[in-house]
């Protein structure tokens, strides 16, 4: 207290803070951290887009963590390898353990309800639509999957179309196999395409190059029901084949080499169908009197198949055909006047027997064959028995010795003398049924002797005429046998 005059002056001091302790930094403030929300950055990051980092503003982990999640899914793109879908959910709960780090280090922590709710929509969203791409690739490969144990490539094409690029991003394997089974679809196409036009056409080329391709998927276990149903349409259709074009591909089934696989599915029907067949394409041949063809389609039947009922049916068809065969050369021959060179046999003529024999009459000498009764001389070989070639008539013994002036001058010219000798004719008798020669004579006919007048190049030895009794009973004993 200071007294000045009697007044009193009251002075206080205020006491001052003590001086700081040590020596000042000499640069600027320290950087004063901000509080953070851990689970906001959590939930952020655990959208693998960097949010997290984003909210607290650390902006080189979130372009890092946006650029970790993109390469990470260009390669599950790229690789279609679920490992790589595993490596992106690594990198999800890096990124939410570095940010809980990184969010935990300030001294203050605080709730940030708006961070939280974007954090929180931000990541539902993206792992709704992760779920919903996975769901969404699953039904695909399951439809897929589906139409193809059915063995429907339509359906199968029709589901793999509904692919898209997230179907590829989340699930590429899968969407891979979709697109090998549209492409094994269109090569059964061409499958069905070479089949079909083997059954329409009967082409036994069309089902090789059907076969060659069909192999290698029937050898596939994911595609037995589409290959097998493409098999099954072929055995359908084959059994509804025309009989000639069916026993056509029956006969290359039949011989090819087992494969142990669905591709023998056809070679099983093949038993069961090809006697029909066979039997049917004979019988059709027959009809057309296309005897060499029928008689081979009979002998195949009878041959592959001799205890098939079908097979007593095709032995009448055979012996039938051999004889229609044998028949037409018969006729052909006797046609051209070729038979007596070339005899040939036609079993379905009688033999040669005691009694009356039908006959055709060959050769030079089957002149005389006009002087035999209509049933002797026949030109039908299906209703002869024997065939009679003749060669060019001779003469025989002296009938007798005429005298002979010329008309000219009746009564002044020299008189000549004409000898009339018997008619001679070699025949060859050959019996049809088995074209074995049977007979070799000389038939000889006597006949009218001495005409009242010869022509101008008469010689000095003539034959006689024989009348149509005198020429029957030479051929007599050819045509019927004592």
């Amino acid at each position: 207290m200071v007294v000045y005059d009697a007044t009193v002056v009251e002075v206080t001091y205020q006491q001052q803070p003590p001086p700081p302790q040590g020596t000042p930094y000499p640069g600027p403030p320290p950087k004063r951290l901000r509080p953070h929300d851990p689970l906001a950055v959590a939930l952020g990051n655990a959208s693998l887009l960097g949010l997290g980092y984003f909210l607290i503003r650390r902006w080189f982990f979130g372009l890092l963590g946006l650029a970790g999640t993109a390469v990470l899914l260009v390669l599950m793109y790229q690789r279609k390898d679920t490992a790589y879908q595993f490596g992106l959910l690594g990198w999800g709960l890096l990124q939410v353990l570095h940010g809980l780090f990184l969010a935990t280090r300030p001294p203050e922590r605080t709730a940030s309800i708006p961070k939280r709710i974007v954090a929180a929509v931000v990541t539902l969203a993206v792992v709704a639509s992760g779920v919903v791409l996975k769901r969404g690739a699953a039904d695909v490969a399951d439809d897929v999957t589906a139409a193809r144990r059915a063995g429907d490539c339509a359906k199968v094409v029709q589901a793999q179309d509904e692919v898209w690029f997230g179907d590829r991003l989340v699930a590429g394997k899968d969407m891979d196999r979709g697109d090998s089974d549209v492409e094994i679809c269109g090569r059964l196409e061409t499958v069905r395409s070479h089949l079909g036009t083997a059954v329409g056409l009967g082409d036994v080329d069309s089902v090789k190059e059907g076969y060659g391709m069909l192999g290698p998927i029937a050898s596939d276990p994911r595609q037995q029901a589409t290959a097998g149903a493409v098999m099954d349409r072929f055995v359908k259709d084959l059994q509804t084949m025309e009989s000639c074009e069916q026993i056509t591909l029956t006969a290359w089934l039949r011989t090819r080499k087992l494969s142990k696989n669905l591709l023998d599915r056809a070679n099983a029907v093949v038993p069961r169908i090809e006697p029909n067949a066979l039997l049917a394409c004979g019988d059709d041949y027959a009809s057309r009197k296309n005897w060499v063809t029928a008689r081979a389609t009979y002998q195949r039947l009878v041959t592959t198949y001799p205890k098939a009922k079908q097979a007593a049916r095709a032995r009448a068809g055979l012996v039938k055909a051999t004889l229609a065969i044998e028949l037409d050369n018969v006729r052909n021959l006797v046609l051209d006047g070729s038979y007596c060179s070339s005899p040939a046999k036609y079993s379905g003529a009688k033999p040669y027997h005691r009694g009356f024999n039908p006959a055709i009459f060959l050769g030079d000498g089957s002149q005389y064959a006009d002087q035999l009764p209509a049933a002797w001389s026949i030109d039908d070989p299906y209703r002869a028995t024997i065939v009679v070639c003749t060669e060019t008539p001779g003469q025989g013994a002296a009938v007798q010795t005429c005298p002979y002036v010329p008309e000219s001058n009746p009564y002044g010219g020299e008189v000549s003398y004409v000898t009339f000798r018997k008619v001679t004719v070699p025949v060859k008798v050959y019996e049809l049924r088995t074209g074995r020669l049977v007979l070799s004579t000389i038939v000889q006919m006597s006949g009218e002797a001495c005409p009242y007048r010869l022509s101008s190049s008469s010689t000095d030895n003539e034959s006689v005429t024989p009348s149509d009794t005198q020429v029957q009973a030479a051929f007599r004993p050819l045509v019927v046998r004592p």
